[in-house]
């Protein structure tokens, strides 16, 4: 695979994500399910001032996605543009990864309180959320786990250009 595939796979999640939190703070509720306090999340001044900076963060993930490939960015130095790609990676893949365990363990049956003892009315807001809540969220984490993986791609990539010797001139 071409070693600018992953950075640009990554800005691009970075940039959907960007968009849906926007798009969630101005009033918008696909992809969050159609339980009971969906419609009036955005009139809580705690979610607008989480989905702008969560935006804000979505758009330096982009940036930091388009350095790891090399192409623009130079003067980020080298720390930041690590602390920042390690930091998405982590985060995205601890978001992920755990909630699509949860997710499958709770629909299964084998651990119906999760991994916090949390009834389905204190995770969902109601005792029987619909099909499309309940998928909307396995979506959302599925969303999470490939953005950790992408980043973490791209970081591979940017460590191994950077021990690949340049070939002489």
């Amino acid at each position: 695979m071409r070693s600018s595939f992953f950075p640009r796979a990554a800005c691009t999640w970075s940039l959907i994500f960007a968009t849906f939190h926007v798009y969630w703070a101005l009033g918008g509720s696909f992809g969050l399910g159609d339980g009971p306090n969906v419609g009036t999340m955005h009139e809580n001044p705690a979610f607008l001032a989480y989905d702008l900076v969560v935006a804000v963060m979505c758009l330096t993930g982009a940036a930091v996605a388009v350095a790891l490939a090399g192409a623009r960015f130079t003067w980020i130095p080298r720390w930041v543009l690590l602390s920042g790609a390690w930091t998405a990676t982590v985060l995205l893949t601890l978001r992920g990864v755990p909630g699509l365990v949860e997710g499958i363990m709770t629909q299964t049956g084998v651990l119906p309180n999760g991994f916090f003892g949390m009834s389905t009315t204190q995770v969902y807001g109601e005792p029987n959320p619909s099909a499309y809540t309940i998928w909307t969220m396995r979506v959302i984490d599925v969303y999470f786990a490939l953005g950790g993986f992408l980043f973490a791609a791209a970081l591979r990539g940017y460590y191994r250009r950077r021990a690949t010797p340049a070939a002489p001139a």
